[in-house]
């Protein structure tokens, strides 16, 4: 896995965040929220290796995914 996979996965998970508060607080329409939200989950998918590595540093580092960056994946060696 190289850091562009994990790049992508970083940026997916903040859009996923977005789209998810943009759907709970009402902004916008929902239904094209609702899309890209699954649009997002399915390219999140593509990227097994990557989102585990992210979301195992983000569980290791007390933090949300979508504050995680590359260096924290990197620094604790989950895109070896």
């Amino acid at each position: 896995m190289d850091n562009a996979n994990i790049g992508e996965v970083l940026a997916l998970l903040r859009q996923q965040a977005e789209l998810e508060t943009q759907i709970m607080n009402g902004h916008g329409m929902a239904i094209a929220s609702e899309r890209q939200l699954e649009a997002t989950c399915r390219r999140l998918i593509a990227h097994p290796q990557a989102l585990n590595a992210v979301l195992h540093t983000a569980c290791a580092l007390r933090r949300s995914p979508d504050t995680i960056s590359v260096r924290d994946v990197t620094d604790l060696g989950w895109s070896n």
